[in-house]
């Protein structure tokens, strides 16, 4: 059984693999999204883009997170934690980066 890095990972991989050019490796898949989703600029709500490049269709896929700050203990440690909201959507990256 795999790790759960974040809420809704075993769905996030089912949708990944309907649109990515196989094969992958879900650990690689999943450090990527991590990676992608503790950048700066995501704060409440984040988004992992998978490039045409990677997509069987060759768009771009957007995949919807929520971040939230957690309380661990009672020693306040906080930490973020990352919920895949589902339903990948398709966009054209070329609008995107003209904006």
């Amino acid at each position: 059984m795999e790790k759960e890095y974040f809420k809704g990972q075993s769905g996030f991989l089912a949708d990944y693999k309907k649109v990515a050019k196989e094969p992958f490796d879900s650990q690689k898949v999943i450090e990527a999204v991590l990676a992608q989703l503790d950048l700066p600029e995501n704060t409440e709500t984040a988004t992992f883009v998978l490039t045409g490049s990677q997509t069987k269709n060759g768009r771009s896929i957007k995949f919807p997170f929520k971040k939230e700050m957690v309380a661990q203990d009672q020693e306040a440690t906080v930490s973020d934690e990352f919920f895949y909201e589902g339903e990948p959507f398709e966009f054209d990256l070329r609008d995107e980066e003209q904006r």
